[in-house]
């Protein structure tokens, strides 16, 4: 299939929404159906590197490493398709009765601008053009914080810019120095180019992109800009930010990661980074009260699992990380929609606030249940899996200390969804109640619970598709013949290199 296709049909759709400025219900419309295409079309992909293959295109007619090129592997293929899943969802949940007509007609341009950032970042096989792409992801960003055109969403934007224009830079710099000391910035020929080069300029320029990474994953101590700013958006663009925008952070450092794991002492430093932030978060999680703030927190804490288990620099250690990431989106993503529906039904984000009898009837107490409980890590849900496959690959790699940071983390995160069940659900006696705003259509909760739920069932087979994607990931050889031979010009001094 045509990567071009899949990443310029985001593109073409936003702007054209833009252009025509449709009604609400007309744009909604439209954006359903752009979104189905193109989560036919990630599908297909992942269909198409199932077996291994590595599609790649080079633009310009240059091949790499001269030329920009879009490759796309297992890896690649399973977080377009993780992200067209939640842009539809999160289309079918942006509703004008529920959100309001304005609301609805200013996400969707910028939101297809984000998706056309996000394909291009999973898709780029080059580090500068991954840098573009992030930049791309930061305007959508800011574009959508402005849509609820609260005071506070605005406010919440300052530390979003402000950090992450700093990772930005940093993320510029280490590039400057790796070009300077691989003479590349082509990840296939950087697998060739930096094992000869000098340690020291080398930890030094993947130290600035594992932090700039980080930041972006809004890893402990690089995460404050994330509580400050997700529980300002609308909540199913919350939704779908918490489901995707940190997993392109952590994307970058998969991405990356043979190339860290030639400085064990960056990938120990990812052990520990994610065995703080497991922690950390979920006990800032819990001194919370407001729903989507608290959730969050959980955010910060759940990377931290995917983190730690990447730093394992392991084959299972990266199949866990890539199955938690998949498990973490949908449940995360689940979560704050059933926040969206208490906050809409109570009239308050403050859990104190809240009466379990605006909670509306068994649907939405079952999505909490299965979302929460899969959050958790309890069997036999998807999170049961996920921590499961983490905790195996700490166990192997005899990293104790992470293990138990992630086990008592596993402790308080329980506690923490406890805490939403004690003061939004559980049966509690009240004299009067005041009337509730009605409930929205639950179709796209449902659907994240029936993705949960699948997950949860099929977590054999993922998990197999997550290891053989691992082993490729390490095993650069394949990926790096195919991206490297791609047709086009062969450039200058192809003869030389």
């Amino acid at each position: 299939m045509s990567l071009v296709l899949l990443f310029t049909l985001p593109g073409l759709a936003g702007l054209g929404l833009w252009l025509t400025g449709p009604s609400a219900r007309a744009s909604r419309a439209l954006s359903l159906g752009f979104g189905s295409v193109i989560l036919m079309l990630a599908l297909r992909l992942v269909d198409d590197t199932a077996e291994g293959r590595v599609l790649v295109h080079a633009f310009g007619g240059w091949r790499p490493p001269f030329g920009i090129a879009f490759a796309a592997d297992r890896l690649s293929a399973l977080f377009v398709a993780l992200h067209a899943l939640l842009l539809l969802v999160t289309l079918a949940a942006l509703r004008p009765e529920s959100h309001g007509e304005a609301v609805v007609r200013r996400a969707h341009p910028p939101l297809f601008m984000l998706s056309l950032g996000l394909f291009g970042g999973f898709l780029t096989a080059d580090l500068f053009d991954l840098f573009v792409m992030f930049e791309l992801v930061l305007v959508a960003s800011y574009l959508l914080l402005q849509v609820p055109g609260s005071r506070r969403s605005l406010a919440g934007m300052l530390p979003t810019i402000v950090v992450n224009l700093l990772a930005s830079a940093l993320f510029l710099a280490g590039l400057g120095l790796l070009y300077g000391i691989g003479g590349s910035v082509n990840v296939a020929d950087l697998h060739r180019e930096l094992p000869a080069a000098p340690q020291e300029l080398r930890r030094i320029a993947l130290g600035m992109l594992v932090v700039a990474f980080a930041t972006k994953a809004a890893l402990v101590p690089l995460c404050f800009w994330m509580p400050a700013t997700y529980p300002t958006l609308s909540a199913p663009l919350s939704a779908l930010f918490a489901g995707i925008m940190t997993k392109l952070g952590v994307y970058a450092l998969l991405r990356i990661q043979p190339l860290i794991a030639l400085d064990p002492l960056l990938s120990q430093g990812l052990v520990w980074a994610g065995g703080a932030s497991a922690i950390l978060g979920v006990l800032a999680a819990l001194s919370q009260y407001e729903v989507r703030r608290l959730l969050s927190f959980h955010s910060v804490s759940q990377v931290g699992y995917m983190v730690l288990a990447m730093g394992l620099a392991s084959p299972a250690g990266i199949a866990a990380a890539t199955f938690f990431a998949l498990h973490h989106s949908l449940v995360k993503s689940a979560l704050y929609l059933v926040a969206d529906e208490l906050e809409r039904r109570n009239a308050s984000r403050d859990l104190r606030k809240m009466d379990f009898r605006r909670a509306g009837g068994g649907a939405l107490v079952a999505c909490f249940v299965v979302a929460g409980f899969s959050l958790v890590g309890m069997p036999p849900f998807s999170g049961f899996f996920g921590k499961l496959v983490v905790f195996r690959a700490a166990v192997d790699a005899d990293a104790w200390a992470g293990l138990v940071l992630l086990v008592v983390a596993s402790v308080f995160t329980l506690a923490s969804m406890l805490k939403i069940w004690r003061f939004a659900f559980q049966t509690v006696p009240a004299d009067s109640l005041d009337p509730a705003a009605s409930p929205g259509r639950g179709g796209p909760l449902v659907a994240m619970l029936v993705l949960i739920l699948a997950l949860g069932f099929a977590a054999g087979p993922i998990q197999e598709f997550s290891a053989e994607g691992a082993e490729a990931l390490l095993d650069t050889e394949v990926y790096d013949r195919a991206v490297l031979s791609a047709e086009g010009h062969p450039g200058p001094a192809s003869e030389a290199r």
